[in-house]
């Protein structure tokens, strides 16, 4: 039952363009760079990492998310951000349109909730509770 839930939530991350690893630490880890932008006056980065851990005893997938972003130098634009929790998972969705020196330098458009919301899906289709951590431990073996 387990590896059957890992392999969907591996299919269900994929088609959203997320690439999943089975690690040594926990059931499946992502670590990936969703921007990384260089201009003439600057750059921006923003990185994705999550753990997700299968709890068999507890039938619970528990989730650890985390976005960092950087910047530096000089860029004008807009950005936006929208954000609404179901029950203690938050879901994020970010866009942002960026111009320096040259012109339009990237634009991206992130729907962050749709990684944990495609786990929550993929864990109770197979009748498993899913859980957000805080801790990264926590989803780690």
């Amino acid at each position: 039952m387990k590896q059957e839930l890992l392999l969907e939530i591996e299919t269900q991350l994929a088609a959203i363009g997320i690439k999943t690893e089975r690690s040594d630490k926990t059931d499946l880890s992502v670590d990936t760079e969703l921007l990384d932008a260089g201009f003439s006056t600057g750059k921006k980065k923003i990185h994705y990492e999550a753990l997700i851990l299968l709890d068999e005893g507890e039938k619970t997938v528990k989730m650890y998310e985390k976005t960092t972003e950087t910047s530096a130098g000089v860029s004008f634009g807009m950005s936006g951000e929208s954000s609404f929790q179901s029950g203690s998972t938050l879901f994020r969705k970010v866009k942002s349109v960026q111009y320096g020196p040259e012109g339009k330098v990237f634009e991206y458009n992130f729907d962050l909730g749709a990684i944990p919301k495609s786990v929550k899906t993929a864990a109770q289709a197979a009748g498993w509770k899913f859980k957000t951590v805080i801790l990264k431990k926590n989803a780690m073996f």
